[in-house]
């Protein structure tokens, strides 16, 4: 499960969400509102972590949260779950 979000699954859900196309994995330390992504676009991003991972992180997600972060946070979880 380490590999469930890759640096390319990341980059396709931001960018489904309204992210910059161009957007690199150096980006994914920048906040969801340095990445011009609104509390929308963290919903709809975090429903599709959930639908990729089973992990609900929601309610965690603020506009100062980066997709790191929520990488770090699923894998979290799931490690707890599995281990």
């Amino acid at each position: 499960m380490s590999n469930v979000l890759t640096d390319h699954t990341v980059k396709t859900l931001l960018v489904a969400v309204g992210a910059d196309p161009a957007i690199e994995p150096t980006d994914f330390d920048a906040s969801f509102e340095d990445l011009d992504l609104d509390s929308l676009a963290r919903a709809e991003f975090a429903a599709r972590v959930r639908e990729a991972t089973g992990v609900d992180v929601e309610d965690r997600l603020d506009p100062t949260v980066t997709p790191s972060a929520v990488r770090r946070m699923v894998l979290d979880q799931l490690s707890t779950v599995d281990g």
